[in-house]
């Protein structure tokens, strides 16, 4: 591609010589004085850097950090979901995506990849609470979408993850999950199912804290 001709350059001559074919071409300039045809005088013209190339060579920081993958994209690998680790800082990662307001989309993948790290964790024979959060997590997500259909079944199993004969901690994330999923029936319209799952959540309240701690008043009112 030519360069550019400033302004002061005498115009161009293109010559090709006849006997060599594959000789690059050389562009002379024209002598403004016919009579002086000295080699020593003549002054070619100063290179100009071709655009083309100059755009096409990319910044080596540019490139590389394309193909450098963010830390956080590593740490979602399917084949890492094994890390006990992962679990809670995804299921942090849900909860902080929604306080920001980042959007519920991104904070669904999150808590959804929680909970199966949770889920390959979790030691047999014993029930994984926090497998348990996540699940609520991802319930209250898909009721913040209008997604209250599949809600039911991430609640139905969550209820089913605690056992209540383990101790207060298990009583109350299972009275929790039966009141969410009452509460997700209630917007569907199920008012039957609703109101079953609200008595179910009373009386692993009552069992668990006693029939005149002021929580199970609240949850009568």
């Amino acid at each position: 591609m030519p360069g550019l001709v400033s302004v002061k350059t005498p115009p161009l001559r293109i010559t090709v010589p006849d006997d060599q074919p594959h000789t690059p071409i050389r562009a002379q300039p024209i002598r403004s004085d016919p009579k002086s045809s000295s080699p020593a005088t003549r002054r070619p013209p100063s290179p100009s850097p071709s655009p083309s190339t100059s755009r096409a060579k990319p910044s080596p920081d540019r490139g590389s950090a394309k193909k450098k993958s963010p830390p956080e994209k590593n740490l979602l690998n399917e084949s890492s979901l094994d890390n006990p680790d992962l679990g809670p800082f995804l299921l942090k990662l849900a909860r902080d995506t929604i306080a920001s307001g980042e959007g519920p989309t991104k904070a669904l993948d999150y808590a959804l990849r929680a909970s199966k790290s949770f889920e390959k964790c979790a030691v047999d024979g014993d029930p994984s609470l926090d497998l348990a959060m996540s699940l609520h997590v991802v319930a209250a997500i898909y009721c913040s979408l209008g997604k209250f259909e599949e809600a039911v079944p991430v609640l139905e199993r969550a209820i089913k993850v605690p056992e209540v004969a383990r101790g207060a901690d298990h009583a109350l994330a299972a009275f929790s999950g039966y009141m969410q999923l009452g509460d997700t029936h209630s917007m569907l319209g199920q008012l039957d199912r609703s109101i079953e799952c609200y008595k179910d959540g009373l009386k692993i309240q009552m069992e668990a804290l006693g029939d005149n701690d002021p929580r199970v008043a609240e949850t009568c009112r």
